[in-house]
């Protein structure tokens, strides 16, 4: 791997911070949504269709190496603390500096719901992955045969991208709409990397969407928001940047989705 692509790597997946910070150990807990909630979502989505020659050209938008493939990569960690700092350079500021422990319980909790309603619409209308489908493809990420034969629709990153980019629009008013672009690159990147077909992606936003409206009506969601809001102003408060906000925006400027 070249020097410059090692460094783009290196800031766009935060490995280049001087200090570890130590990530809190959390109960487990639940989503927001029971199962009745769950499968009563799941019922209402069907898989869009899929145009080859409008994947195909997701497929060569981005190539291996480049910078928006390498963020691609990042957006793969859909895992809360660490996938906070996927809206470090939306907020300006650095979320995985410390523990927000709110934040990473309101995230946590969603990434179940998210999963959840994916898995039960996977398992209702499989389609098999474009790695799968097409051998010639390279995926960004590693995948054994488990994996690379899973379903693809919908596209699970993208349900939870959409979802926390609608936490984010919340939990940052002032900056809802670049929350909400956010959550969808974080979906997008999944077509990219072609583990997803894009129709697989766009369904997912749409999804993301729908399982944080749900979610926010549950009885406790709202205290658990003001508690992840107040940890977000505080972190804006603190005045630290991301050093990766320059590759990313180099990165972005390559695909528009």
């Amino acid at each position: 791997m070249k020097p410059a692509a090692v460094l783009a790597a290196c800031l766009l997946t935060a490995a280049c911070a001087a200090t570890a910070v130590p990530t809190p150990v959390l109960a487990p807990v639940a989503g927001y949504l029971d199962a009745a909630a769950v499968a009563a979502l799941g019922a209402g989505f069907t898989p869009s269709r899929i145009d080859p020659d409008a994947e195909q050209a997701v497929f060569n938008a981005v190539q291996p190496g480049t910078d928006r493939w390498w963020l691609a990569i990042a957006h793969a960690e859909l895992r809360p603390p660490e996938a906070a700092q996927h809206f470090d350079c939306v907020l300006g500021t650095r979320l995985a500096d410390q523990p927000r422990p709110a934040l990473t319980r309101l995230m946590n909790r969603l990434l179940i719901d998210s999963a959840s309603v994916a898995n039960v619409l996977a398992e209702r209308t499989p389609r098999r992955r474009p790695v799968a489908e097409q051998s010639d493809l390279q995926a960004c990420v590693r995948m054994d045969d488990a994996l690379r034969n899973s379903p693809s629709w919908p596209a699970g990153g993208a349900v939870a991208g959409s979802a926390y980019g609608e936490m984010f629009a919340d939990l940052a008013p002032d900056l809802a709409e670049s929350a909400r672009r956010r959550g969808m690159e974080i979906g997008y990147s999944r077509a990219l990397c072609r583990v997803n077909w894009h129709a697989d992606v766009a369904d997912g936003l749409s999804i993301g969407r729908t399982v944080y409206e749900r979610a926010a009506a549950a009885p406790d969601f709202t205290a658990d928001l003001e508690a992840a809001r107040a940890e977000v102003l505080a972190a804006r408060a603190e005045g630290l940047t991301n050093p990766g906000c320059a590759a990313e925006r180099r990165a972005l400027r390559q695909t528009a989705s």
